[in-house]
């Protein structure tokens, strides 16, 4: 039997900004399945011109890949589930609309690996259309607030939130708001908005935790919204492995919030 939202989660996604749909209720992917692609996904070697991973320096100096982002391209099985009929379905639940794939990384937070700020994404993303994106955030293995679950602050989407430089948060806003935690089992898929603030903290444990955020928008807002995208950022915020000596990174936009090995602001590499 096909899996579908009740009423009452559709009204609590759009009155809180965010909804928890378990594994267990949904049935949409195993978290076997997700540990295996997404160690498919880590293992991958650094390619010009095809997926796009970026590394982190760690609390203790060491270089260390910190996300793979443009993976679907090139992976049948995460092609499949995330652009496949049981998740956009949901998506066009939330929405209301029929919704493409915009964007899709894996955080690894690896063990020891840094925390993510404050942030909204809508930011990140108006360059390609001011619009509502809908992400689905899937645990591959547990989170927890040790190695850094997600938190965010309900009904956020619906507040004026201040902003430091980008999309970060000013810290005097994220002070004066209530922070609630998101433990996530594996499998476990978290929806929410591009205007939802949100943050992690660092991997306390010596055990890596992943992370897949795939990102959606509205097949009404455009058809080739991805590719404009990735074809932006690639010019703009390429991998480490692609950046040419001088060049000039677009910290601003693509850099406000996850911890990019590399100097910022926009300074040359």
């Amino acid at each position: 039997m096909t899996f579908t939202l009740t009423p009452n989660q559709v009204a609590q996604y759009h009155e809180q900004g965010f909804l928890l749909v378990p594994a267990s209720e949904h049935g949409l992917v195993t978290a076997t399945d997700l540990q295996r692609w997404a160690d498919e996904v880590q293992s991958w070697p650094k390619v010009k011109g095809k997926w796009m991973p970026y590394d982190e320096i760690n609390v203790n100096g060491e270089r260390q890949l910190m996300r793979t982002e443009k993976f679907v391209d090139y992976h049948p099985e995460f092609d499949s589930f995330l652009r496949g009929d049981g998740l956009t379905a949901l998506l066009e639940q939330l929405s209301g609309a029929p919704m493409l794939l915009f964007k899709d990384k894996i955080n690894y937070k690896s063990a020891r690996g840094n925390g993510f700020a404050a942030h909204l994404d809508a930011p990140a993303y108006d360059h390609i259309g001011e619009i509502e994106h809908v992400t689905a955030n899937l645990a591959v293995h547990e989170a927890t607030l040790e190695n850094g679950c997600l938190e965010v602050v309900p009904k956020s989407h619906k507040m004026d939130v201040k902003f430091l430089g980008g999309g970060q948060i000013h810290p005097d806003w994220e002070a004066a708001h209530e922070w609630v935690a998101v433990p996530l089992k594996p499998g476990d898929i978290l929806f929410f908005g591009s205007h939802l603030a949100h943050r992690s903290g660092p991997n306390n444990t010596d055990k890596p935790r992943a992370m897949v955020y795939a990102t959606y928008a509205s097949e009404a807002d455009g058809k080739d919204l991805r590719e404009k995208y990735y074809e932006h950022r690639r010019a703009t915020f390429p991998p480490d492995h692609e950046r040419e000596p001088d060049m000039m990174l677009d910290w601003k936009r693509y850099g406000f919030a996850a911890p990019f090995a590399g100097t910022r602001p926009d300074v040359t590499v």
